[in-house]
């Protein structure tokens, strides 16, 4: 889940479960060693959930936060008799996902978690300085965070190239590899453009790019219509036909260590001088998991 989604999820969640009180805390036995931690918050209201970045966070009236990250898939599925939960989007557990977390609420259902996400237990004082949070950027849809100040992360972070920028979260936090493919496609931009030959008009439309998709996804994880494409452009879709130009979709990495990335080699014009990506033959081994299944022609 990327920041979009787990901001929506927290909206989500928060209209719910916000301002009662947790009666029961299920932890399967073989999963936790912090079942004591977690029961401890049995009994206990929760005053608010939110999102910083990819990170789900519940604060509980006895000053006790959790801490979520989604190592992959992981979801809440709801059973509810809450009367408010009529308006919100129903969330449906995930077939095969062994239960993590149950929390039972007094004639108001139940949430489970299910996955294999890390799971902080923390003083809701010390969370910000957590070394997993206390280096993070602004979040991704922080109002505060102005272009110039933006703009300035960037080039002082001294990234290579702007694939690894945009997936820096010392610079914006909530910004996952989807989310950084597609905001390079639709701002025309190589992964492998270096941060010191982009114009300040360019960093500007990459991040009032990176804000509309990011408030998109948003919106369609909320179950509300947005005036956007609603499937990913290139996102693991190596070998497709792009929808713009109809030349088929290449993926490479950001060297032999970086994240993938999905990009049109027309619609996105590498620079003159690549200085991200490391031309390596195509096989089935050294693809992502997302398209190891699919036929990708060789480049």
């Amino acid at each position: 889940m990327e920041g979009p989604q787990v901001k929506a999820l927290a909206d989500r969640l928060a209209e719910l479960v916000v301002n009662r009180r947790v009666d029961r805390i299920d932890v399967p036995a073989d999963r936790w060693q912090a079942n004591v931690l977690l029961k401890h918050c049995t009994g206990k209201n929760i005053n608010a959930i939110h999102s910083l970045g990819q990170w789900l966070i519940w604060d509980f009236s006895h000053g006790i936060s959790w801490a979520c990250f989604p190592l992959r898939t992981w979801q809440w599925s709801l059973e509810s008799t809450n009367r408010h939960s009529e308006n919100c989007k129903p969330l449906i557990p995930r077939a095969g996902r062994r239960p993590l977390l149950k929390l039972t609420f007094s004639n108001e259902g139940t949430f489970t978690l299910s996955g294999r996400p890390i799971f902080l237990v923390l003083m809701t004082e010390a969370v910000a300085r957590h070394p997993s949070l206390r280096e993070l950027g602004p979040d991704i849809f922080d109002s505060a965070l102005t272009i110039s100040e933006w703009a300035a992360r960037v080039r002082a972070a001294k990234a290579r190239n702007i694939s690894q920028a945009l997936l820096n979260p010392s610079i914006t936090c909530g910004i996952g590899n989807e989310l950084k493919c597609e905001t390079l496609f639709t701002a025309h931009l190589h992964p492998s453009t270096p941060v010191a030959s982009l114009s300040a008009a360019e960093l500007e439309h990459c991040l009032q790019t990176v804000r509309e998709l990011a408030s998109a996804g948003y919106h369609r994880a909320m179950g509300q219509p947005f005036p956007l494409h609603d499937h990913p452009r290139v996102y693991d879709r190596a070998g497709e036909p792009c929808d713009n130009c109809g030349a088929p979709i290449e993926v490479d990495r950001s060297g032999r260590d970086g994240r993938w990335s999905w990009f049109c080699p027309i619609c996105q014009a590498p620079p003159e001088e690549p200085t991200l990506f490391e031309k390596l033959p195509f096989s089935q081994r050294d693809l992502p998991r997302e398209v190891a299944s699919r036929d990708v022609p060789p480049s």
